[in-house]
């Protein structure tokens, strides 16, 4: 018996993030309609990715990403894969970088958030325009840039908190692992 509430427990455990993950991707696409919000859309979605491909990235598979991806610009109504592909470029980064993102300061974490996230907003704005053959004004996705690289550290936090509650894993060496996250 102590085999299936282990399993029952780390099934809860892991269900936690994936219900951050659809609440993050629901304020993602809500137009966040506070006072003062002059239309910003934070790229929580990215940061998402970007922090599980460092510190989890079984949590965040391809097929997951490209699927969150196409979602994303059905409902938006945005050129379908645009998303897909831009998140498929971020996880790949992010995951090919792991190890040494994984080991640096929160400081330098964050720092890597805000290349992968300017390229990844020049990357949708270029390919928008190439695909509309019409670039729009650059202003929105710069606002877009900016408050992600704002509100990083809060999400990070809320990140953070959800991955410490995953269960322990075993690396690709074998190697029993409790936390990845100084």
């Amino acid at each position: 018996m102590p085999v299936f509430t282990e399993q029952v427990d780390n099934g809860l455990r892991f269900a936690v993030p994936y219900a951050l993950m659809a609440v993050l991707f629901i304020l993602n696409i809500t137009f966040l309609s506070f006072p003062l919000s002059y239309g910003l859309e934070p790229p929580l979605i990215l940061m998402m990715i970007y922090y599980w491909s460092i510190y989890r990235p079984t949590l965040v598979p391809v097929w997951l990403v490209f699927t969150v991806g196409l979602l994303f610009d059905f409902i938006s109504a945005l050129p379908i894969g645009l998303h897909g592909f831009i998140y498929i470029a971020v996880r790949w980064l992010v995951t090919d970088q792991r190890l040494l993102l994984a080991s640096q300061s929160f400081f330098a974490v964050w720092t890597g958030f805000v290349v992968v996230s300017l390229l990844s907003v020049v990357l949708e704005w270029t390919l928008f325009g190439l695909i509309n053959m019409h670039w729009p004004p650059f202003a929105p996705s710069l606002s877009i840039f900016l408050s992600g690289v704002f509100l990083f550290p809060f999400v990070s936090i809320t990140l953070h908190l959800t991955h410490k509650l995953l269960p322990a894993f075993t690396d690709q060496y074998g190697m029993t692992i409790k936390k990845t996250i100084r």
